[in-house]
């Protein structure tokens, strides 16, 4: 079962198994790291979800948000894996979360894709931009940062409460 920090605001959005999920327009991929020559393991997990769900029939596309070294190397990745490069869409203005809700065109609904730890906050803020949106947990393997990432996520938590509701 989903579990972790965040989780009263999405738990019943959130799904385990992609085979699982309803069938929505797309599926919004948050960046995470991308090197030179391959994607980390969150960002890959990531992507090879997002294709399952693309195979599956749940997406008609691919939307791939990050910096745009990340944009790019989620889109090619995509292709080389069998998403046609028409389906696939760049975000590379995606720099963090909220980016990557304001850059994604309204009025679709939304698989978003990301790691358990992650994804309560990214449908808080689907919800919060009126995105019809549920998600897909990314993790197929254990990370060996997963406690930082977790921290790093409380924080995280604080500032999309700042941004969304102090700054603007």
């Amino acid at each position: 079962a989903a579990s972790g920090i965040g989780n009263f605001m999405a738990q019943e959005q959130m799904y385990e198994v992609a085979e699982e999920v309803p069938e929505k327009d797309s599926a919004l991929v948050l960046g995470a790291a991308a090197y030179p020559s391959r994607l980390s393991d969150i960002l890959q997990d990531r992507m090879d979800t997002a294709i399952e769900l693309y195979d599956g029939g749940k997406v008609q596309r691919l939307i791939v948000s990050g910096g745009e070294n990340e944009a790019s190397s989620m889109a090619d990745y995509a292709v080389e894996n069998g998403v046609l490069e028409a389906d696939v869409v760049q975000d590379p203005n995606g720099i963090n979360t909220i980016a990557s809700f304001k850059n994604t065109e309204p009025g679709q609904s939304l698989i978003v894709v990301t790691q358990e730890y992650h994804l309560p906050r990214a449908l808080f803020v689907a919800g919060h931009f009126d995105f019809e949106a549920v998600g897909v947990i990314a993790d197929k393997q254990p990370y060996t940062d997963i406690k930082q990432y977790r921290k790093r996520e409380f924080l995280a938590i604080s500032k999309m409460l700042w941004d969304l509701y102090v700054a603007n």
